[in-house]
């Protein structure tokens, strides 16, 4: 009886070497896991306007009316998707969804390429790519702790990158050489791999009070923590906390922080992909399309894995910073040469930038809303916020190419960029000292 009590206290210590060395299985698959569903997560992006465009001969309205779709759902989606994984355990779940969801939405498009169809696929899609990023970065808390949330963030974004930069090959080069439409059959069966990964992550090692951010290390107890009783109740809980989370001025901050680096970012690709199909034909726009993704993802493998690291040492201000400073400066190279290869490389810039923005932007909300149980809430909050961004960045850019063309563009989002590098730097405080205990979680003032 006594060996028997001793062991179960051992195994409720949640930072024991032992209990690590048990994750080692459901941390290395979810690192696999973030390499596939790279592969799977934007529903071939660039591609699809390509595929639509020049495999089913549809005009730029059409095109724009289908992708705006799947952009309005993916922002609907957003903040809920985010409340949900805060509410529920069966995460794995939540990912397997979001992967048929998918595979749905990309086969629709292949197979029946009618605007109501490939509308409805992209809205399919935009809701799965709400559900990802929270629900791996919530995986990856609830694994590995705050502590080694950094290093984790960093790693799992790295293999992130590695996964598109591979898709990006793979994909251009099915395109180039079978046609575009097999490119959508090749993402299910990434959706399939991806699932395996899934089932590979022990349901048992994710702690699920850390997976949503409701560690207090000992401080007093919050309302937000506790589990809600009810539908009523739990949106009740919801909006209180949110209300707590956006008095404060940190938070507000990277609110619209977050708005103005996609407003500033969003378009610069799609931009890019339109003078190299208006220059240099389809066939070679594909390739070339594929060369810029591979180089900007080669990039953000070692940003990413390095932001980690150097985000539990320096900071998280410095390099959000540095990744604003970046993104500034690539809308300014963009205006000196219509070369590809001058503008592939430009492009490897956009690893600087996403790279930084994707590590440190979890940190930093991990950071604000430690104790309170709503870090996948304010996950979504925030990743409405960028789509917000992202939908301003490319409707206005879209009408100053049309009117005053692409350098102007450009142009306007490097001043974009500046401006929030400025508003960051003047109102932004470092928020590392919250993760590290330094200072009391913002919500329990």
């Amino acid at each position: 009886m006594t060996s028997l009590s001793k062991s179960k206290r051992s195994s409720a210590k949640p930072s024991t070497s032992k209990g690590d060395d048990s994750k080692r299985g459901s941390v290395r698959a979810l690192m696999t896991l973030n390499f596939f569903i790279a592969d799977v997560q934007n529903g071939m992006g660039a591609f699809v306007a390509l595929y639509l465009m020049a495999g089913v001969g549809w005009n730029a309205a059409q095109i724009g009316t289908a992708l705006a779709a799947g952009s309005i759902a993916q922002v609907l989606a957003q903040t809920p998707a985010g409340a949900l994984i805060d509410q529920l355990r069966q995460k794995r779940a939540l990912i397997i969804t979001g992967g048929v969801m998918i595979a749905i939405g990309c086969l629709s498009i292949a197979l029946l390429s009618t605007l109501t169809v490939v509308t409805a696929g992209q809205a399919l899609i935009g809701v799965a790519g709400a559900i990802f990023p929270p629900c791996l970065a919530a995986i990856a808390l609830g694994l590995v702790g705050r502590k080694r949330m950094d290093r984790q963030m960093g790693t799992n974004q790295a293999f992130n990158a590695a996964g598109n930069m591979t898709a990006a090959v793979v994909f251009g080069v099915v395109g180039y050489f079978f046609g575009l439409k097999w490119m959508f059959y090749l993402v299910v069966v990434f959706v399939v791999i991806a699932i395996i990964c899934v089932l590979r992550i022990k349901p048992g090692d994710i702690d699920f009070d850390l997976a949503r951010g409701a560690d207090r290390d000992g401080a007093a107890p919050n309302e937000c923590v506790e589990k809600p009783k009810g539908v009523w109740n739990g949106l009740k809980d919801l909006l209180v906390c949110f209300g707590q989370l956006f008095k404060q001025q940190a938070v507000l901050v990277f609110l619209v922080s977050a708005v103005i680096f996609h407003f500033a970012n969003a378009a610069m690709v799609p931009l890019v992909t339109e003078l190299l199909g208006k220059n240099q034909g389809v066939d070679k726009a594909i390739l070339f399309t594929s060369g810029y993704m591979v180089a900007s993802q080669f990039v953000f493998i070692i940003v990413a894995a390095l932001s980690g690291r150097l985000a539990s040492k320096i900071g998280r201000k410095p390099l959000f910073l540095f990744a604003f400073a970046a993104l500034a400066v690539r809308g300014l190279l963009y205006t000196l040469s219509r070369n590809p290869v001058a503008l592939i490389a430009v492009q490897c810039m956009d690893g600087l930038g996403a790279g930084i923005f994707g590590v440190v932007a979890v940190l930093i909300i991990a950071d604000l809303t430690k104790g309170t149980g709503r870090f996948n809430a304010a996950q979504g909050a925030i990743a409405t916020a960028q789509g917000t961004g992202a939908f301003l960045s490319n409707s206005i850019a879209g009408y100053v190419v049309h009117h005053a063309g692409a350098n102007a563009a450009f142009y306007m989002l490097a001043a974009i960029a500046a401006v929030g590098l400025i508003f960051f730097w003047l109102l932004m405080p470092e928020t590392k000292g919250i993760a590290h205990g330094n200072q009391a979680a913002p919500a329990a003032a």
